[in-house]
């Protein structure tokens, strides 16, 4: 035996033995649904399934099931059908995220900055948004074009805080009648619509 050698080393592989325990730990619903959260671009359910190690069938009755609840995008093809994670998923992940990082105070100042920062391009480009500044530049324009960019995604961000602070005077159980309204639970709201009975952020 040489000095490297070690009898008590395992010999396998790493990403194998990750491959093994996500198989153990988890469903085939589960793992269909995670793969379809990280497609971005359409995939025929035999592509999903093999990522997601399980049948063509399986993957498409478990694909079927997630874009009739909304988690995913139907793209119909002459070869059949493929599907990608939603806009709306992504949309209410980025505002679930959002609601649990931040605070309500730092969700509403959070908004001011956005609205001022769209107010200076509109006053700067006299445009009342990104798309009416796009129809004024010409195409060899590439640092208003970057504006147009900037501009965009500052509005996309204010809309994201906007849902997330909105989370935080969300009441599920509002006019149910149960008698756990707001102000018989003072940690109702302490973080918002995803705390649970202490307080801390649920996912």
């Amino acid at each position: 035996m040489t000095e490297h050698e070690n009898p008590g080393a395992w010999d396998g592989d790493v990403n194998e033995a990750v491959l093994e325990e996500w198989i153990d730990s988890t469903t085939k619903f589960e793992r269909v649904r995670e793969v379809l959260l990280s497609t971005t671009t359409p995939q025929y359910a035999k592509e999903i399934g093999e990522r997601a190690r399980v049948s063509e069938p399986t993957a498409r009755k478990h694909l079927e099931a997630l874009a009739a609840s909304g988690f995913g995008d139907v793209v119909t093809t002459g070869r059949g059908k493929r599907y990608k994670r939603s806009r709306q998923t992504v949309a209410m992940q980025r505002i679930s995220d959002t609601h649990q990082s931040l605070s309500r105070e730092e969700l509403t100042e959070g908004i001011k900055e956005l609205r001022g920062q769209i107010r200076t391009y509109q006053n700067e480009f006299e445009a009342s948004d990104p798309d009416d500044l796009a129809f004024q530049i010409e195409s060899d324009e590439a640092d208003a074009w970057e504006t147009v960019t900037a501009w965009r995604a500052a509005e996309t961000d204010l809309d994201i805080a906007k849902a997330a602070l909105a989370l935080y005077d969300f009441d599920p159980d509002a006019g149910t009648g149960d008698g756990n309204s707001p102000e018989n639970d003072d940690t109702s709201t302490s973080r918002g619509a995803f705390s649970d009975s202490t307080g801390n952020v649920s996912v």
